[in-house]
């Protein structure tokens, strides 16, 4: 999720295409990206894993500590009550859901209760507003329910009606839940959903990414998705968008070798279509670690292209054009990677370049804590990678790379900031920055579990 806001923007609604606020995830609207990290363990009111989600601002100088705001469920306009194991902030994604010209904050509580139905979780959205998130939000639930559920851990925001308001994708159970944008939302106590049965499915929904895969100014809903419970494979599907939103029409699938993908979309080639990684952290026979690129196409999926360069354990993490190039970079995570102690689980990233012709395996890059000139120092059980976001936080064109690492100072957590450069993220001018930063709850947080920002075109 590539580009940067060089003005401020005025509070009005966008038609046709997206605002550029919303596209540079700026909560605010002052032509800076926003930050949103989720603590889904964080102790609320001595209620623990309740979670909070906090937001740092961008500047001209990139993310910065000193302007934030916590967001718990009791924050005065945030609708629910913390409650043990509720995990606010097991998700986070950012967009423009009411088209007002500020991006707004949307927010999973993966262990959510619906009156008795335990685990079945919840989506807050929580409105952007001239000179930082204010107190309107809403919040919703499945339809129907279910127990352990988890609905709101798995998101995805995009224009899939191309009407210049975002719409939310919530992958649960079976389905793929999207709420459409509109600009009366806030005002909105229960939105409607439609569901869809991503290509495939039929017996889980795993991942979902937004991108206009075929370039027709429509965001498509890519999924990934098993037919069989357990399920030993999977589905890679996009289901087109239209002027009606998502339509039910693939722009293509294939088969994976294994369920459990992840997934994750951007233009690599600079074509102006999204292109579609996926990977596995499996090592099981001839596809071990297996990274593959789907180019977008104006047609839909193109056929996938193997990773050209050594196999890469983990997962693929983001794309984004870290380096200004107009061409998305991919960022994978391993959060097994040792520290230089050999002590595991300190966990570190790859950034491969984008190219015209794909991915350069050349150029790839690995990136930890114990790098020369990253703020602070890789220990076992940071976990570094788990989540990885990028945004434009200081609007100079070039995204920032922004790496979780859940598990430092003993489960507290911290988020590394690297910002993008001609050259990539370097380490230089880099940060890492705990809840204690922010006087929000620290003791086994879990802060940067979850990270939201965009950095869309």
């Amino acid at each position: 999720m590539t580009g940067g806001v060089l003005a401020v923007l005025p509070a009005q609604a966008a038609t046709g295409t997206q605002s550029a606020a919303a596209r540079a995830g700026d909560l605010d609207g002052d032509g800076f990206g926003d930050l949103a990290v989720g603590a889904p363990e964080g102790t609320i009111a001595g209620h623990a894993k309740a979670g909070y989600v906090s937001v740092a601002y961008g500047t001209a100088q990139g993310v910065r500590t000193t302007r934030h705001k916590g967001i718990t469920q009791r924050t005065a306009g945030i609708p629910g009550t913390p409650e043990a194991g509720d995990r606010f902030g097991s998700a986070t994604a950012v967009g423009d859901v009411d088209g007002d010209g500020y991006a707004d904050l949307v927010i999973g509580s993966g262990g959510e209760a619906i009156g008795s139905v335990k685990g079945a979780g919840s989506v807050t959205v929580v409105f952007g507003a001239k000179g930082g998130l204010g107190n309107d939000a809403i919040a919703f639930h499945a339809p129907t329910p279910t127990a352990r559920q988890a609905f709101g851990n798995k998101l995805a925001v995009g224009d899939f009606d191309h009407d210049g308001r975002d719409d939310i994708a919530v992958a649960a159970g079976a389905k793929v839940q999207v709420v459409k944008g509109a600009a009366k939302l806030r005002d909105t106590s229960k939105p409607a959903m439609k569901a869809y049965t991503p290509p495939g499915g039929g017996a889980g929904a795993e991942q979902v990414a937004a991108a206009d895969v075929n370039g027709d100014g429509y965001t498509d809903l890519a999924t990934v998705a098993y037919f069989d419970d357990p399920a030993d494979e999977g589905t890679l599907g996009v289901l087109a968008g239209s002027a009606q939103g998502i339509t039910g029409k693939a722009l293509g699938r294939t088969g994976l070798p294994f369920a459990g993908y992840s997934i994750v979309a951007g233009d690599v080639t600079g074509d102006g279509r999204a292109d579609i990684v996926v990977s596995t952290g499996y090592s099981d026979g001839p596809d071990d670690f297996l990274l593959r690129m789907f180019p977008g196409t104006a047609s839909g999926l193109g056929a996938g292209v193997a990773y050209p360069g050594t196999a890469q354990p983990g997962r693929a993490a983001t794309l984004a054009d870290l380096d200004g190039d107009g061409h998305a970079d991919l960022v994978t995570s391993d959060v097994t990677v040792p520290d230089p102690d050999g002590f595991n689980n300190a966990g570190a990233v790859t950034v491969v370049p984008g190219t015209t012709s794909g991915l350069d395996a050349d150029g790839a890059r690995t990136i930890s804590l114990a790098t020369t000139g990253v703020a602070g120092a890789s220990e076992g059980n940071d976990l570094f990678g788990s989540a990885v976001t990028a945004g434009d936080y200081n609007a100079d064109g070039a995204a920032d790379l922004t790496v979780g690492a859940p598990g430092k100072y003993l489960g507290t957590g911290a988020v590394s900031v690297l910002p993008g450069s001609a050259d990539g993220p370097t380490g230089t001018g880099s940060i890492l920055f705990t809840p204690q930063d922010l006087d929000h709850p620290a003791v086994k947080a879990r802060f940067g579990s979850a990270l939201g920002a965009t950095t869309r075109p």
